[in-house]
């Protein structure tokens, strides 16, 4: 008898160091992964730094193999991560590739992180968001990936904008300034109507210069006067106003300086 209850105790004992150990070590790496993703957010937030970006890329893919795969609650968790790492590609693309081919390599991988973000939380708004400004942006240099790939870039900004917050837009209106580039008028291609629809529904949203560079663009279709404000206001823009986005503000500025300043100077003198 005083056996049985020695080893009935001893097997309570095994069972009791078992759980708090799994849950010492489930603790122990929810804190490393929460501390991983709180230094790549750091490094992100200098991401002007082309090696801190990088960085930041590398601290994000170790996270995504430390959350284990095929449960709903790391698939969420995958898929946060991988929206991060999307926007890293897209903003080493666009801010630090040397040439067209350094652009399309950074655009494929945010567009294939993107795609995977997508598949593991259909209700997450960024992985949809960052797939199509990835692929969107490839299209630009390579037309013909994009053709093919039209049809998912498409649906993927339709379910993002049912996804987005009106009263708190993704990515400084991303959505609608996405929809408005797509749908002004070029040669073949566009349709003012839409386009018009979806820039009344970012007018007002000017922290992101981009915003405005877009409405400038639509604008010269139809009211040039309205246009150049547009292009006026990104100019004189104080870029200290808003610092979380004067890093993509900055560039906007001197791209909208360049394409604009001669159009107005000469508007100014007639």
């Amino acid at each position: 008898m005083i056996k049985k209850i020695t080893s009935f105790f001893f097997l309570k004992v095994c069972i009791l160091t078992l759980v708090i150990s799994h849950n010492s070590i489930g603790g122990n790496l929810n804190t490393g992964i929460n501390g991983k993703l709180q230094r790549a957010k750091e490094l992100y937030n200098q991401r002007e730094n082309v090696e801190s970006l990088k960085s930041a890329i590398d601290l994000y893919e170790n996270v995504l193999e430390q959350i284990p795969k095929r449960r709903e609650s790391g698939n969420k968790k995958r898929a946060k991560v991988l929206i991060e790492i999307s926007k890293c590609y897209y903003k080493m693309a666009v801010y630090h590739a040397k040439n067209n081919h350094e652009k399309v390599a950074w655009f494929k991988l945010g567009e294939k992180h993107g795609r995977e973000a997508m598949l593991l939380d259909t209700e997450n708004v960024g992985g949809h968001y960052w797939m199509a400004q990835n692929l969107g942006e490839l299209g630009g240099i390579n037309k013909l990936y994009f053709l093919n790939k039209r049809n998912d870039f498409e649906k993927a900004l339709i379910k993002a904008e049912t996804l987005d917050n009106p009263q708190d837009p993704y990515d400084y209106a991303g959505i609608y300034r996405i929809l408005t580039a797509y749908n002004t008028p070029r040669y073949l291609w566009g349709n003012l109507e839409k386009a018009l629809e979806y820039a009344r529904k970012m007018e007002n949203s000017s922290r992101y210069l981009s915003n405005l560079s877009v409405l400038a663009d639509l604008y010269w279709k139809v009211d040039k006067a309205i246009a150049k404000e547009y292009a006026k206001r990104v100019i004189d823009a104080d870029l200290s106003q808003f610092p979380e986005t004067q890093f993509e503000n900055s560039f906007e500025q001197k791209e909208v300086v360049d394409k604009w300043s001669k159009l107005l100077k000469d508007t100014r003198q007639m």
